[in-house]
């Protein structure tokens, strides 16, 4: 079973604010899910996004 992650842990994780992941979140750019009335981002969903590097550069090029 794949794990999901609070918004804290994953505002922490991408170290941005909670406004700027939760744009991010309703935007679709990073996949979630709301239990009840809470929303879990799945770790496999917030890896992939980390990897994509969706700001247009590729993964090396900060390195």
């Amino acid at each position: 079973m794949e794990q999901l992650l609070t918004m804290q842990e994953a505002k922490d994780l991408l170290r941005v604010s909670y406004r700027t992941l939760h744009r991010l979140v309703s935007s679709g750019t990073i996949p979630s899910v709301k239990v009840g009335r809470v929303i879990r981002i799945p770790q496999a969903g917030l890896r992939k996004f980390i990897l994509e590097d969706t700001t247009g550069g590729k993964v090396n090029d900060y390195q």
